[in-house]
């Protein structure tokens, strides 16, 4: 479902080299839910973007779900991103113009595949538990209904994989767990869920943790682990 070969991703410092991502070798198997951890600056964001598609690696390939993605133009790029993986980012980004049915409905604007847009959106909204909020805008819901209204987004073109970036990061103890409760409901249902959290204990609850340090993988830890290698010179 997910692999990477042997990719590198390295930032300019000044008049230095910062190496973020050091020939880093994963599989994920699909239906899998992976979380990857890893201290602040252990490249575990980074990963994340590149998996994405949101940054390019400087050496190696990526490919998601039969596609190599490495190379593909901005254009092609968008419209993979937009068809086959949904993102789930810490800060939300939901538009505070639009109500949460709109911002469900967005993605769905870009996708070629004719739906009743707003049927779905009301679907997915019902799915997460805000069937009476869908008219009201983001500033007027709490931070854990914004989470949930973003998760609702990301499923609006029912892509097979879900990154999520500390999903949980800006939410209290009670919300953090609706929100697992809803990725275990989406692993249910087939998808396949990788998030960055540095919350050792939301990560115990997911069938693998890969563990990250100084861009590398230093760690693979669950019965559906499959590492193929990881290092660095």
């Amino acid at each position: 479902m997910i692999e990477t070969a042997e990719i590198e991703k390295v930032f300019a410092n000044g008049n230095e080299w910062h190496h973020a991502l050091k020939k880093v070798n994963i599989k994920i198997q699909e239906n899998e839910f992976v979380a990857i951890t890893g201290k602040s600056g252990s490249g575990k964001s980074t990963l994340l973007n590149l998996l994405c598609g949101i940054d390019k690696p400087f050496k190696g390939k990526i490919s998601i779900n039969g596609t190599e993605i490495t190379n593909l133009s901005k254009r092609k790029l968008a419209k993979w991103r937009n068809s086959d993986i949904g993102i789930v980012f810490q800060s939300f980004h939901l538009l505070p113009s639009l109500t949460l049915l709109e911002n469900v409905m967005l993605p769905m604007e870009f996708s070629p595949i004719k739906r009743n847009k707003k049927h779905r959106a009301l679907e997915l909204l019902r799915s997460v538990g805000l069937a009476e909020k869908v008219h009201m805008f983001p500033d007027y819901v709490s931070g854990g209904e914004k989470q949930r209204a973003a998760i609702a987004r990301s499923l609006a073109n029912d892509p097979p994989i879900l990154f999520a970036d500390e999903p949980t990061g800006n939410l209290d103890t009670e919300n953090a767990n609706h929100i697992m409760e809803l990725f275990f409901r989406l692993i249910h249902e087939g998808k396949t869920i990788v998030m960055v959290t540095h919350d050792l204990e939301l990560s115990k609850k997911t069938d693998r943790i890969i563990q990250m340090k100084d861009g590398m993988v230093i760690e693979d830890q669950g019965p559906l682990a499959s590492i193929q290698g990881a290092g660095g010179s």
